[in-house]
């Protein structure tokens, strides 16, 4: 059964709108493999992608799913959608990329109209691997930094042929370990299990570039006040939030600039 049959069998129209849904919407481009030069158990070791596309959503959809042998990628740029599995609704917005594991019951919805998205259906041996790092995870979406590669590297392959050539492939390839792996490390870094092992002083300098963030800055007052040093703070901040203090300070004030702009 090739992936488009196995999509048509798992998922259903999960409430009534007065707009006529298309189940094939998420699935716009389905990818061949015919022209490469390996058999398709060697094709099936790799990372490779079912199926892709950059979708603009105007309509309300609401999509269930059974059970699939294959994992998403979905990355919002604008509006949200809500996806469920086990009962627990996962918001899907702006700058958030989801990697979920399509093994169990979900439901997929737009939500705030319209919603933008690049989605992918990716298959492949090494795919066990990631499954197993992600699933320690208490959710399954993660929000991309304004200036991640991953926006370079999700662009590049939506920009792959659907009739996959063998250096296509090979490219998708890198593009998909190169996504989960950057995904998965900055995850480690962003966003720590539990907000009560973050150490007070920590949280107290993230708060004050948040919301003061015109005031002038100087790791030497924060070393004089919490009676640390001003390069075990900046090691520590990197670890916890994913950038050294200045650079996150930096990005607040840019960030608001924009917004006057």
């Amino acid at each position: 059964m090739n992936f488009a049959e196995m999509y048509q069998n798992c998922i259903t129209i999960r409430k009534h709108t007065s707009v006529v849904q298309n189940l094939n919407i998420l699935i716009p481009n389905l990818y061949s493999y015919e022209n490469l030069p390996i058999s398709e158990s060697e094709r099936c070791s790799f990372l490779h992608l079912l199926a892709a596309g950059n979708l603009f959503c105007e309509d309300l959809f609401s999509f269930s799913f059974q059970p699939m042998d294959c994992c998403m990628l979905l990355y919002t740029t604008a509006g949200s959608g809500t996806l469920t599995a086990n009962g627990r609704p996962f918001n899907l917005t702006t700058e958030q990329i989801l990697f979920f594991d399509c093994n169990q019951r979900f439901s997929l919805q737009s939500a705030i109209l319209p919603w933008s998205f690049k989605i992918f259906f990716l298959s492949g041996e090494q795919l066990h691997l990631f499954q197993s790092l992600f699933r320690a995870h208490t959710a399954p979406c993660f929000t991309l930094p304004e200036f991640s590669q991953l926006r370079r590297d999700i662009g590049d392959l939506l920009g792959i042929a659907t009739e996959v050539t063998l250096p296509a492939f090979l490219q998708m390839q890198q593009l998909l370990n190169s996504i989960l792996t950057t995904l998965y490390l900055s995850a480690q870094t962003d966003a720590p299990g539990n907000p009560a092992d973050i150490p007070t002083y920590l949280i107290e300098m993230k708060d004050t570039f948040d919301h003061h963030y015109a005031d002038p800055f100087s790791l030497d007052i924060y070393q004089d006040r919490y009676h640390i040093s001003k390069y075990r703070l900046c090691r520590e901040f990197s670890a916890q939030f994913g950038e050294p203090p200045l650079r996150y300070l930096n990005e607040k004030r840019l960030e608001t600039a924009k917004k006057y702009c």
